[in-house]
């Protein structure tokens, strides 16, 4: 697919696949700038039906990257530890730089290896989380992304009519409890973000489509045993998962990455904490109830 729209005698804004199964990248647009009416139409049209968005060569302060990304709606405070700025919690900066400027050896947030869907434990989870690359590993560090509409639709026709009409308690508590290393839920999450059911199979308000939602958030599901229900999030995970329905990023410097919560899941995956700089500049967009 290549899509092209001019912009007032410029050489105009190119479209082109990432891969077959999910996302596209953008090229000859200067997200410092405010978008034209065309563009964010444009826009708006490939992030609902591509998924993920790559926005290449941009470079972007944190008052241009919160500026591009409220425009996709108000953003969400950042509740897990990391770098803010000067408090604001708009932004988080995920990195292994140390004091000195050089790689610590730590990796800023290793609960993010699991498959997930960000903010899944809220009424209100995250409509899309925008990634900045300031600095990237010259190996390793990819993002991977699974297509959750494309993986709902290759199951078999019975197990999707056996849970399109189930749902899937989310919980942060849950989700930090079962992580390998990192903080547990702290009592502000725990009194403002309580378990919250979501639909298993997750219908987008724009393209109508359905799409699996779960991932390491998801709990329990609703009208089974705990021990029942772990048994299909944990099949249906182990099924999206596979191969066929997943993009893996290589990130370039200076690569902006959008990417829809509500019909995909995403996992970080490893790189040389040693020796190489890894450093992302993190916004997420609010979203509204699932059902």
């Amino acid at each position: 697919m290549t899509d092209s729209v001019g912009r007032d005698g410029e050489a105009g804004v190119e479209v082109r696949p990432l891969s077959a199964i999910m996302g596209v990248e953008v090229t000859g647009l200067d997200l410092s700038k405010p978008l034209s009416a065309p563009d964010r139409a444009l826009l708006d049209h490939v992030f609902n039906r591509h998924m993920v968005v790559c926005f290449r060569d941009q470079d972007l302060t944190m008052d241009e990257l919160v500026a591009f990304s409220k425009v996709w709606g108000p953003l969400t405070e950042h509740t897990m530890p990391g770098q803010l700025r000067d408090g604001i919690t708009q932004i988080n900066i995920a990195t292994n730089k140390g004091a000195d400027g050089k790689p610590s050896g730590r990796h800023p947030d290793l609960t993010a290896m699991r498959w997930h869907t960000d903010r899944s434990w809220r009424r209100d989870p995250a409509l899309a989380t925008i990634l900045y690359g300031v600095d990237v590993p010259s190996r390793g560090g990819d993002t991977l992304f699974v297509n959750c509409a494309l993986a709902y639709d290759g199951l078999p026709e019975a197990t999707r009519q056996r849970i399109d009409g189930m749902f899937a308690i989310h919980s942060v508590e849950y989700s930090r409890k079962t992580a390998p290393e990192g903080p547990a839920a702290t009592e502000y999450e725990l009194r403002n973000h309580p378990p919250t059911p979501h639909p298993l199979a997750r219908r987008h308000p724009v393209t109508g489509k359905r799409a699996l939602y779960i991932g390491c958030h998801a709990w329990k599901i609703e009208g089974l045993s705990e021990s029942e229900g772990r048994e299909l999030l944990d099949g249906l995970l182990e099924f999206a998962t596979q191969e066929a329905y997943v993009y893996a990023h290589k990130w370039r410097r200076h690569d902006l990455l959008m990417w829809d919560n509500r019909c995909t899941l995403h996992a970080a995956t490893p790189y040389d904490t040693e020796n190489e700089l890894r450093t992302m500049y993190r916004t997420v967009v609010a979203g509204g109830p699932t059902h």
